[in-house]
């Protein structure tokens, strides 16, 4: 059975395009069209792929969830981590700011010792050299 083709179609094209557009059609659309139960079978099967397909997002929801809390918690860490450095660096610069004090003082005792021998030195030779 040939398809009914519209009135206006037939008029435009002319009757011998139309016998031999509409075989040539038909053959396209079955080269391409996919039967009712192939479809119907087709679709059964999106549906299940669709569930499983979702169960796999809520795991993967679920594994973002524990991923974020544990990168949370080592975060926290690092950040622990952090301050203890920071309050380390801060105890070792107090610490070398008092020994470079401490050099400091030592040096200035050095410097003022040995004048004081140099000049005690200084003071013997001169008696020593003008005694008779």
């Amino acid at each position: 059975m040939s398809p009914r083709v519209p009135e206006a179609v037939r008029q435009a094209w002319g009757d011998e395009l139309v016998a031999e557009i509409v075989p040539w059609l038909e053959q396209i659309v079955q080269e391409k069209a996919v039967p009712r139960d192939e479809y119907r079978q087709v679709l059964s099967r999106l549906e299940v792929l669709e569930h499983d397909v979702a169960d796999i997002k809520a795991d993967v929801r679920e594994l973002r969830r524990e991923m974020n809390e544990r990168f949370d918690r080592v975060s926290e860490r690092f950040d622990q981590m952090n301050e203890r450095f920071d309050r380390m660096g801060q105890h070792f610069e107090t610490r070398l700011d008092q020994m470079s004090e401490r050099m400091l003082v030592q040096t200035r005792w050095l410097i003022g010792t040995i004048a004081l021998f140099g000049t005690i030195l200084t003071i013997l030779m001169a008696i020593a050299q003008f005694t008779p």
